[in-house]
């Protein structure tokens, strides 16, 4: 498993195509994938730092951090094999992309509208802090 920057469209098509079943539902319930949803990914995608995570010679998760005044976000997009590699690789790898991101714009906002039962251990797991059922913050 190797972190990258993302190549693009062929890289977001790739995850979307696999997408999991916890980000499916999710981005269905933001409007996905109708034009007003793939129109407000594009415009997070194009103005933040993505990086890719790859194995099995395939993307497997994005994740997106976009600057921002106060305070940086996130987009995560992640597919199947990746929910079924064990937990620790793939917490590790996210870590290590959430403090790098973290040290070169500091605290990072999440909100996330999964229904997911595991999704805000996974988020904590990886360091985020809980604010509410549905906002985390990463910070140094």
């Amino acid at each position: 498993m190797k972190i990258r920057p993302c190549a693009g469209w062929s890289d977001i098509d790739s995850i979307l195509d696999r997408l999991s079943d916890q980000h499916w539902e999710e981005y269905e319930s933001l409007g996905y994938p109708e034009e007003p949803f793939m129109a407000r990914m594009a415009e997070f995608m194009a103005n933040s730092d993505v990086q890719v995570l790859e194995f099995d010679g395939f993307p497997q998760a994005l994740l997106a951090v976009r600057p921002s005044d106060p305070i940086a976000t996130t987009w995560l997009m992640a597919t199947k094999e990746f929910f079924a590699k064990p937990p620790i690789t793939t917490v590790r790898l996210c870590r290590r992309i959430m403090e790098g991101c973290a040290a070169k714009y500091g605290p990072i906002l999440s909100v996330s509208h999964a229904k997911h039962p595991k999704m805000a251990k996974w988020l904590k797991t990886i360091g985020f802090e809980q604010i509410n059922d549905k906002v985390f913050l990463f910070r140094t």
